[in-house]
């Protein structure tokens, strides 16, 4: 798995590199032309330059941001749809690699690219955010721009909590919606549906969602209730102290991510054996 799972890397890794770089350096441009004091300059030709560089380093970081997401969507399809599902997928799988070994290969190289992207993208804002932190901007957020102003300023166990319990967050939610593609897929590839498959595949794959959020929900009435507690995401982030109930949270996330992931894993597992006889 390690040759194939590097092979599937070195084919997508690039375009996120460079988009990487692009809002990375427009970002940290951006810090750069805050931290001016555009009152003494007194060349009107620099003055207007640097306020089209300073636009430009914008467009770019939203651009950035907005070609990343294209980029994770042609990366899922081209990893889970053509490769996978196509007639190159007949041949993967004549290959002497057991289902398991090509399928978590594909899996991880897109967690890993999207989760690594995600993970950049988010230290640079927050890196970001630190360098600009004297300047108001955080009060556009309200309570969260508070709330980040006192993580920035402060790290100690509800700092840590906080953030081990974000990326929890952002890698669960990438690991279990790329499940719920494969899946959809492996459905849509099993029932052999051709016509009007996008929109059948959104619907399947908003059902597939549905249903995620409704195991989610008893998941976290049934830990509440086990353990008599209301596990309240908004009001635990907000208290002083971490305690048993913030713990008791990051577990349910955590036991719920997993659950979901293997459930749907197991399930396009089953279609793709099925599909193609490979047993």
């Amino acid at each position: 798995m390690r040759r194939l799972l590097r092979y599937e890397l070195q084919e997508h890794y690039l375009p996120l590199v460079v988009l990487g770089a692009v809002f990375a350096a427009c970002v940290f441009g951006c810090v750069g032309f805050s931290k001016l004091d555009v009152a003494t300059i007194t060349n009107p030709t620099l003055h207007d330059l640097l306020g089209i560089t300073f636009g430009l380093c914008i467009i770019g970081a939203f651009s950035a941001m907005f070609l990343l997401v294209v980029a994770h969507i042609f990366l899922m399809i081209s990893t889970f749809g053509k490769s996978l599902f196509g007639e190159y997928g007949y041949l993967l799988f004549c290959l002497p690699l057991g289902i398991d070994t090509i399928l978590l290969a594909k899996v991880l190289s897109c967690f890993i690219l999207i989760g690594a992207s995600v993970c950049f993208y988010g230290f640079v804002g927050v890196q970001a955010l630190i360098l600009i932190s004297n300047v108001e901007i955080l009060e556009i957020f309200g309570g969260l721009g508070t709330l980040a102003r006192e993580l920035l300023t402060s790290f100690d166990e509800r700092s840590v909590f906080i953030i081990l319990l974000s990326i929890t967050y952002i890698l669960g939610e990438i690991l279990t919606w790329l499940m719920y593609i494969l899946l959809t897929l492996a459905l849509l590839n099993v029932w052999r549906i051709t016509s009007y498959r996008l929109v059948l595949g959104l619907l399947l794959f908003l059902g597939i969602c549905l249903c995620g959020g409704v195991i989610s929900t008893l998941l976290g009435l049934l830990f509440g209730v086990f353990f008599h507690i209301n596990i309240d995401s908004l009001s635990i982030i907000t208290q002083s102290k971490v305690g048993i109930d913030g713990w008791l949270l990051y577990t349910q996330k955590l036991i719920t991510y997993l659950l979901l992931s293997g459930i749907s894993y197991l399930l396009a597992r089953h279609c793709i054996i099925k599909k193609m006889e490979l047993e």
